[in-house]
C-alpha cells in the first residue's frame, strides 16, 4: 500500500497530500493501477488534481484518468473520471472534489466506470487509488501523456 504524506506540524487526521501518480510520461498500458491508499475514516473531503504537461502522439490516441475508492479495499468504486485527453491534446489541469457531505437526492449507480469528465462527489471510503489508461491508435507514433494525479485530504 502506498504512504500517505502528512505535513509537519499538522493536525495529523487533516492535510494530507497523496501522490496517486507523480508526474511522468507514461505509454500505452489498459487499465493501469496504481499503489493503493489506505487513509483511515477521519478525513472529511479530498481535493484531486489532474495536471496533464504534455500529450504529443497521434490525435486518435487518448487518456483516460481515474480515481477509485474502497471501503474493503476489495470492492472498488469509480468515483473521479477526468476528461479523457486526446493525443494531440493540449496540456491542462483538471480538478476534482470527493465530498460525502453532499451526497444528493438520488442514489448514484456505481456499476460502471463514470462517463468522461464525471465526479460522483458522494463515493468516499477508507480506500483510494488512482488508475489510468492510455490507448494507441493506429498510427506510427506510440502514444506517450506526461501527467501527475495528486489528492489533498482536508
Amino acid at each position: 500500500m502506498g504512504t500517505v504524506q502528512t505535513p509537519r506540524g499538522t493536525n495529523a487526521l487533516q492535510g494530507e497530500t497523496i501522490i496517486l501518480f507523480a508526474a511522468a510520461a507514461r505509454t500505452v498500458g489498459a487499465n493501469v493501477v496504481g499503489a493503493v491508499f489506505d487513509l483511515g475514516g477521519e478525513r472529511r473531503r479530498f481535493s484531486i488534481v489532474n495536471p496533464i504537461t504534455a500529450s504529443a502522439t497521434d490525435a486518435g490516441d487518448t487518456l483516460d484518468v481515474y480515481v477509485d475508492c474502497s471501503v474493503d479495499n476489495v470492492v472498488w468504486y469509480n468515483a473521479v473520471h477526468f476528461t479523457q485527453q486526446a493525443g494531440t491534446g493540449a496540456a491542462r489541469t483538471e480538478f476534482a472534489t470527493l465530498d460525502p457531505t453532499t451526497p444528493g437526492a438520488a442514489v448514484v449507480d456505481v456499476t460502471a466506470v463514470a462517463a468522461p469528465g464525471t465526479v460522483r462527489a458522494a463515493v468516499f471510503g477508507r480506500y483510494m487509488r488512482g488508475r489510468y489508461t492510455i490507448v494507441e491508435a493506429a498510427g506510427v507514433d506510440v502514444a506517450s501523456h506526461t501527467f501527475s494525479l495528486v489528492a489533498y485530504a482536508e
